[in-house]
């Protein structure tokens, strides 16, 4: 009775207009609810059910009718809404929905950040960054690099070269799990006009024959 509520309440949250919807009875069947809609409201509950497959349904149409479609996954179940004598408005997919695609890739990188968390007893240490936008890297370090971290622990931000594994569900962003460093470098405090000053004065790099180094500078790192 408690799982049939469940149907009951996000299949009220479905329809809308829950004074206009009333439970009719229970027919035959697996679980066959049966509503009925008082005329007045007919046009807008059938507008909100035909909007779910659209794309602009509103959030709590799909809130409900994703709930509706967890609750027959998990009860190994399909359904459907359909008017008591004539066509399918609205199909569950239920244990049928496809399984989301994940993809995983481990590849080499380098993250900046400020080590915010530090510690542990294990072989592996797990050291979080965060970066300055407030996203947090969960790393790790073996024990004798851990130790050298610890000095930067809420220090100033450092740069960590590693391998990171990295997945991508199905929201299509691809979000890092975690991040072993092979190497950890401090970040200087020097303006970037200075440092490209100075490399641009050092013999044999072309800097001199550029316009603009710090142009190039960005470009090369893809910020332009």
């Amino acid at each position: 009775m408690s799982r049939l509520a469940e149907y009951m309440a996000a299949l009220a949250a479905l329809y809308g207009s829950e004074e206009l919807v009333h439970f009719d009875k229970m027919r035959t069947g697996s679980a066959v609810l049966q509503a009925k809609v008082d005329e007045v409201a007919s046009p807008k509950v059938g507008l909100r059910l035909k909007l779910v497959h659209s794309g602009d349904a509103p959030q709590d149409v799909m809130k409900a009718y994703n709930v509706i479609n967890n609750l027959l996954c998990v009860d190994n179940a399909i359904g459907k809404i359909k008017r008591e004598k004539g066509a399918v408005i609205l199909k569950f997919p239920g244990r049928e929905t496809p399984t989301p695609s994940i993809y995983r890739v481990r590849e080499t990188g380098i993250l900046d950040g400020v080590v915010i968390r530090i510690g542990g007893k294990d072989e592996t240490i797990p050291v979080w960054l965060q970066d300055r936008s407030g996203v947090i890297a969960y790393c790790e370090a073996n024990k004798h690099m851990a130790l050298e971290l610890v000095s930067h622990y809420l220090g100033n931000p450092i740069r960590v070269t590693g391998q990171g594994d990295w997945v991508r569900r199905e929201d299509e962003q691809w979000k890092l799990e975690r991040f072993k460093i092979a190497y950890w470098s401090d970040l200087t405090d020097t303006p970037i006009e200075e440092l490209l000053n100075t490399a641009r004065n050092s013999a044999g790099n072309h800097w001199n024959e550029m316009e603009d180094p710090i142009k190039e500078h960005l470009k090369l790192r893809g910020d332009e």
